[in-house]
Parts: C-alpha cells; structure tokens; sequence
C-alpha cells in the first residue's frame, strides 16, 4: 500500500487527519508534518526524516503531499523525490486527501504517480465556484412560481 504524508504549515497536515479519521474511522499509514513558524531548517528536515522513515517502514511507495507549491512545507519534501518510491504532490486539498486514501486501499497495486495524478484530477475536479453552473429554486417555486432562480438570485 501506499504510505501517505501530509506536509503543511502549522496544523493543517494534523486537520486534515482528523477529518479523515471522522470519515473512514481509521485512516491508516499516514503520517503528518508540521512545518511551525520560527521553527529552524533544521527542525524541518528532523521532522521530515522522521515521517519518511515511518511511512518507510512498510517498504511501500511514499506519496507526499503538501500545502502551497513554492512554501516551506513543499520544499522541505522536495529532496525526498526518488523515483517509484517518493513522490511530491502539491496543493493538498480534502478532496485531494480523501481521493489518496480510497484509492490506495481500492487499487492496491496502483503506481505511485498514476495515483498522484488521480488525486490531483479528483481534487481540480472538485473545485467549484458554486453560485455558477447550479440551479437552485426558492421556496417561492414550489407555490406555483415558474422557472428556476439562479444562486445570485436568492440573496
């Protein structure tokens, strides 16, 4: 299986966690990083070798994830990058990590990268600027009111 790694600033990574833990009652083989201000390079790089050989431990691929390309968190992971065994994906969302989970446990032997575009399609996918594109009614319709409001319109 695919061991996961969320690497973000602050607690983000440990959120994200919770979350999924609340969805799926054991998210299993994942490890968190969190990358504090004020903390020193070196803190960073201790906590990162620590998560690597955690997930490590299962001789299993590594797919990191991380919050914001270019910030702290995705460049700390960066070294870790080693063909068919680590991978960096970056901009995590909770769809992104909640595509990572079901994925890895439903496709067993899915590779590494195949599951990093997954998650990160999933996660595009699901970004939605919901005022456009749904169709909402009012309470007004269901009385006899023809035709449908726009979510702008119900304000």
């Amino acid at each position: 299986m695919i061991e996961l790694v969320l690497v973000c600033h602050e607690d983000l990574a440990i959120h994200f966690l919770k979350v999924a833990e609340f969805l799926f009652k054991n998210a299993q083989n994942c490890q968190t990083v969190a990358i504090c201000e004020g903390e020193h390079p070196d803190e960073h790089k201790a906590k990162m070798d620590a998560a690597i050989k955690a997930a490590g431990q299962s001789g299993g691929p590594i797919l990191i994830l991380t919050d914001l390309f270019g910030g702290t968190a995705c460049n700390v992971s960066l070294p870790y990058i080693k063909k068919d065994k680590v991978e960096v994906l970056s901009g995590v969302n909770l769809a992104m990590f909640i595509r990572a989970i079901q994925w890895r446990k439903r496709f067993p032997d899915i590779g590494l990268v195949e599951l990093a575009t997954e998650c990160a399609k999933y996660a595009r996918e699901g970004i939605r600027v919901c005022s456009q594109g749904l169709v909402l009614s009012s309470p007004e319709e269901g009385k006899g009111k023809k035709g449908k409001k726009n979510a702008s319109d119900s304000f």
